[in-house]
Formats: C-alpha cells, structure tokens, sequence
C-alpha cells in the first residue's frame, strides 16, 4: 500500500465536538494523508456538513455508515483506506500539534511494528483536566513510559494487565488490522481492547509517554453499559485461559482483578454497598493494589453507615 495516513473519525450526533476534532486532523503537519468521516446516523445535520466541508477539504472522505456504532463505522473506513497506517480518532476528541508526524515518523523507521499509542488527558465538560492515562494506571505499570516512542515489552502480556490504550491515540498498519477482521462487531463493548490485544499477540508494539491528546469525559456511563463492559471484557480474557506464559498468567489475574473491581463500582451504583466490599475483597487479593486497598476500606466504612443509619 501507499506510504502514509488514513485517519478514521466515526460519528454519530456530535456535530459541535466533531468540527474541533477535524480542526485538529487537518491542522497536523503530516503528509499523505486522507481524513475518511463516517457519518454513522446522524440527524444533527452533519452529513450536510461534511458535505460542505469537502468542497474545500481534498483531504477529506465521507461515508455513510451502516448506524449500528462505532465498531461498524470503523470497520468500514478501514475497508475504504487508501495508506499504509490508519489513525483513529473519536469525534469528541482532539489530536495535539504535531501528534501524527511523530507517531508516522516512528513507524516508518519500525517498519514490524504493528501498532503504537500514546498517553492521553482526560478533560471534563467544562474543560477540566482531569490527569492522563498513564498516570491513573501509574500502580499497574512497571514504569512510567518515557516519551520517546519504544517498543513495549511483552505487548500482550502487559496490554492484557490494564487496558492502558486510548484508541484515540493509535496508530495502527491497515494489513494488520484487515487481517485481524478490525473490530469485533459481535462484543457488546471493549471491542477496541479486544483488537489491540489480537495485534500485540502478533507483533510489536510502539507506546510514548507523551501526552497526544485530549479524551472529553462526557457523561451517559450507566450501569447497564458497565455491565455490558464486565460481559465483553470476560469474554475476551477467556480467549487468553490457555496460554501457558507465565507473563500472560500474572496479566490474567490483574485482568480478573480489574474485572471485579468493575463488578463492584456497579454494585455500589446498585446500592449494595456489602456486595461491593465482597467484590472488592476479592478484587485486592488478586492483585492487591493501593486503590483497590483504599477501595476496600471505603465499602466497610459505608456499609457501616448505613447500618447505624
């Protein structure tokens, strides 16, 4: 394929974020590149928009997507990119300067390189910053990445311990992810997890410490959508029972672990704040971990409360 960059923006009713998010595509200092949209349902006008947008934007591809979320609609753009990297990007998001000409620049020098991600802000609705990835998941991590793009050590081992990727923030070679059949569609959620852990079973895996990107916290995380979560992300683990490395193991167990503390913050959200310390329990001897200790400590000092109440 042609040496450069598709980038993917799937989206659905986010005509507001979805401008800053091009903004921030189109301001990148990075060539060849193709901006492929897919317009996955909306009725907030902007197929119309895009549709103006393409009179000046050469760069930019619409597509029509088959409206049944995101898995969907990147899978489609996929099938579509004309470059040899596909880079993704949410909507709601925003690169930083300069992001893409870095991240194509390493991968054009590890040519075996699968894919690679970075780290990212979190940023609430009022523009808060609400700390980055890595430094959430800075207990699960054997190291602060450093910023220079590196080859991630043990890529399906480490990736399968914490889900420390932010789709946002990948780049990925486009015959790889045809190969692996993009993004499980049949996964009631964590689709992207799942594809990221089928890559780095295969090959090498770039990650930076640096800050790329915004990632917009916006609200709407019900508990129903946690439990879907829970769902998916058991199912995919079990695909990894088998392996007999013991890296993949140690992963395991702080996968299981991640899954239950998971259960319990949707118990809490269920008002059964003893279900939650049970979970929580088991969570921190699997992998007992300070936030899952202090976890612990809060359900027996709310469940004490609610006793004397």
């Amino acid at each position: 394929m042609e040496p450069g960059c598709s980038v993917v923006i799937p989206t659905r009713d986010c005509l507001p974020y979805l401008k800053e998010a091009i903004r921030s595509v189109i301001e990148q200092a990075f060539q060849p590149l193709e901006l492929i949209v897919v317009d996955d349902g909306s009725t907030d006008g902007t197929g119309e928009w895009l549709s103006r947008l393409a009179v000046d934007c050469d760069e930019l591809v619409a597509l029509q997507g088959p409206a049944k979320g995101p898995a969907s609609a990147r899978n489609l753009a996929i099938s579509k990119a004309r470059y040899s990297h596909v880079a993704f990007l949410d909507a709601d998001d925003i690169w930083y300067p300069g992001k893409l000409a870095e991240q194509m620049r390493w991968h054009f020098e590890q040519p075996n390189a699968l894919f690679s991600f970075t780290d990212y802000r979190h940023v609430g609705m009022a523009g808060e910053d609400l700390g980055t990835c890595f430094e959430f998941w800075q207990g699960h991590l054997n190291a602060r990445p450093e910023e220079h793009y590196q080859l991630l050590q043990d890529p399906l081992a480490a990736l399968l311990s914490t889900n420390i990727v932010g789709t946002s923030s990948v780049v990925a070679k486009t015959e790889a992810l045809r190969y692996a059949n993009g993004f499980a569609t049949a996964l009631p959620s964590a689709e992207d997890w799942d594809l990221w852990l089928k890559l780095a079973e295969k090959g090498a895996v770039g990650i930076s410490g640096t800050v790329t990107m915004d990632y917009l916290m916006r609200p709407g995380s019900e508990t129903q959508k946690r439990q879907a979560r829970i769902d998916a992300m058991n199912t995919i683990i079990a695909r990894y029972e088998d392996n007999a490395s013991p890296a993949v193991q140690a992963a395991l167990k702080k996968a299981r672990a991640n899954i239950l503390v998971a259960t319990a913050e949707k118990e809490l959200e269920e008002g059964n704040p003893s279900a939650a310390l049970r979970t929580h329990i088991k969570a921190a001897m699997l992998n007992p971990d300070k936030r899952t200790l202090h976890a612990v400590l809060s359900d027996a000092k709310a469940l004490l409360v609610s006793k004397s109440a």
